[in-house]
């Protein structure tokens, strides 16, 4: 791709960067594009939030703080959807509390299910059987939505570029 003269290659999704300049102008013409976005559906939009305003300083802060790793708002949005939820079957009279119940029950359940131990009333230690052990490892789904991360052996030399694909280069 050319820019004023630069030339900038791009691999699918993975991006490769040959120079702070390609990246500073596609992040200059991407926030454009969003903000282009927002005037045509929403302008006011525009002024009564401050995330458009934000994009405006996207490229400034690319090159004052580094790559935009941990900005990503949506990985902590999602939480307003799990608290939603916690609060469903709640009265309201103290819904910090019921969410906090909601949240250390699903935290219990998810400890049993992966194979940890718990205190009986007799003041002996359980763990659930073998069966439900096997089943949770023979599911892949139920241990992401779990939370679990595969056992793989790590290997010096070797990362992941683009998440989304899987994309593993070796150094």
């Amino acid at each position: 791709m050319q820019y004023g003269g630069i030339s900038c290659t791009f691999a699918g999704t993975c991006l490769f960067i040959h120079s702070m300049t390609c990246l500073q102008l596609d992040v200059e013409v991407a926030a454009a594009n969003v903000l282009d976005l927002f005037a045509i559906i929403d302008p006011s939009k525009m002024t009564s939030k401050i995330k458009p305003h934000l994009l405006v300083h996207l490229k400034a802060d690319i090159v004052r703080f580094g790559p935009l790793v941990g900005v990503a708002t949506e990985v902590f949005e999602c939480f307003n959807a799990i608290f939603r939820y916690c609060s469903i079957f709640s009265n309201h009279l103290a819904p910090s509390r019921d969410i906090a119940f909601q949240l250390a029950s699903q935290e219990v359940l998810k400890h049993r299910l992966t194979g940890g131990w718990w205190p009986m009333a007799s003041g002996e230690w359980e763990q659930p059987g073998p069966s439900v052990r096997n089943f949770i490892q023979a599911h892949p789904t139920l241990q992401a939505l779990m939370g679990w991360t595969s056992a793989e052996p790590l290997v010096n030399g070797d990362f992941n570029f683009c998440y989304t694909f899987q994309c593993t280069y070796k150094i």
